[in-house]
């Protein structure tokens, strides 16, 4: 069979502005994906900057697997990508979407590119449209795993026009919407978490204690489109990655990620670790739970879903239905790229995969040498680096994420303490401190 991988994307590339650096080398994955599968063909089609899929330096790919086809899509109307895609008369099209700032949509477009694909008759694993917009939305998020009850906090909706100017016409004495929204916000159980419906990442989310706090912010100049204001539930932070098709579906096991001041998770400031093994985790409720989440109409493909445990339940914050920085730290978990997983679930086949322990921890930006040096750690399964030369705030300006392997609990304990030893200068005592946290948890022993 000859299978494509695409995925596309909104936002011009600058690739003057971005160093992105992975080691190994994303072509280097494929290539031994490639050689594992000598009874397929494949190319990758995408846009820049191929997320997960290309090594890219400034705006061309610099390294190439040498048993993969590569295509940079041409063009940005979804009827000429789907075109461009047939060209290469693909037996099999899966989409590997990737995220941008400031929407998180990509998903939306490569859906929107998988039916033009399935009208020609080429057999495309991509989620649906419909499930591409509620993901993308998160208040069409709540409402989607309510009506399938699926656990998610209590929330309430904010149409940013109408609590504005809903009252705005002269002959109205009264906004009636402003008042009802106002009410159903003194119901929710304090705190709470403030949120843009259709944001990336935690990038403008405030967590207020209190109904007056909730209406400072809400009646700021700070919100200028849609809120969904959402109980706080206080726990443990956690998600899985979800691979379903036609044929087959795979639930990943879980990994505990480590929460900021707020007691929220931020993508780029967090740490991870997995796999969840604690009895008290109640792993056979979550793992209903994400078949649950499986079987919602329109899931095709791969997502990333954000949990919470309380103690008690598991909670639904947020599902991704697309690669995340999870993707990587589950390669390293399993010892099996991203790319085999899609396949063999394609196939109906299970891979041939081991589980390590494992932990995903940000380290400033690092020279290209100092990068080589935490590479060649025996123990250290990937390093990937991603610095934005055009960045004015700190935080924008990029960050180093490794992970780190180990056959056992005790033995990434020993390795989190081997990897402080060698890069003294550069490990933050926040991220040593958060790791050694989570990890913990997992050390955690079972219940009767």
């Amino acid at each position: 069979m000859h299978i494509v991988f695409y995925s596309t994307s909104s936002n011009i590339y600058d690739g003057e502005k971005t160093v992105d650096t992975s080691l190994p080398s994303r072509a280097s994955v494929l290539e031994s994906f490639a050689l594992s599968h000598p009874e397929h063909t494949f190319t990758i089609a995408t846009q820049l900057p191929g997320m997960f899929l290309l090594d890219v330096e400034k705006n061309e790919i610099k390294e190439k697997a040498p048993h993969i086809q590569y295509c940079l899509l041409q063009n940005d109307d979804e009827e000429l990508i789907a075109e461009e895609i047939a060209a290469l008369k693909p037996d099999l099209v899966i989409a590997a979407s990737f995220y941008v700032a400031p929407f998180d949509w990509l998903t939306i477009k490569d859906a929107l590119v998988a039916e033009k694909l399935r009208s020609r008759g080429i057999k495309t694993v991509c989620h649906s449209l419909e499930f591409a917009r509620d993901c993308f939305d998160k208040w069409r998020t709540h409402q989607l795993l309510e009506k399938q009850g699926i656990k998610t906090p209590r929330a309430v909706y904010l149409h940013h026009e109408l609590f504005n100017n809903g009252g705005n016409r002269s002959f109205i004495k009264s906004n009636v919407y402003r008042t009802s929204v106002l009410e159903q916000i003194k119901k929710l159980r304090f705190p709470v978490i403030i949120k843009d419906c259709t944001g990336l990442s935690s990038y403008g989310m405030d967590v207020v204690n209190s109904f007056e706090e909730a209406k400072q912010i809400i009646f700021s100049k700070k919100t200028t489109s849609d809120r969904i204001i959402e109980e706080f539930i206080s726990g443990t932070q956690a998600g899985i990655e979800i691979i379903k098709t036609e044929e087959k579906t795979e639930i990943l096991p879980a990994m505990i990620f480590s929460v900021n001041r707020y007691g929220i998770t931020s993508p780029k400031q967090s740490v991870k670790a997995g796999p969840v093994t604690g009895g008290r985790f109640k792993l056979k409720e979550l793992k209903s739970m994400a078949e649950k989440i499986a079987a919602l109409p329109g899931f095709m493909g791969l997502a990333q879903i954000d949990l919470v445990f309380d103690g008690n339940e598991w909670f639904v914050i947020e599902i991704n239905p697309r690669l995340s920085g999870m993707t990587t730290t589950y390669e390293a978990m399993t010892e099996t790229s991203v790319f085999e997983k899609l396949l063999c679930s394609a196939e109906n086949k299970t891979p041939h995969q081991k589980l390590n322990y494992c932990f995903n921890i940000k380290f400033p930006l690092l020279e290209k040498t100092e990068m080589e040096k935490m590479k060649a750690l025996p123990f250290v399964h990937s390093v990937h680096q991603i610095e934005n030369l055009g960045a004015k705030q700190l935080r924008e300006k990029g960050y180093l994420e490794v992970i780190i392997t180990a056959e056992n609990k005790k033995m990434l304990q020993e390795r989190l303490i081997q990897l402080k030893e060698a890069f003294p200068d550069s490990m933050e005592e926040v991220f040593y401190k958060k790791a050694e946290e989570i990890i913990l948890k997992l050390q955690e022993p079972e219940q009767d």
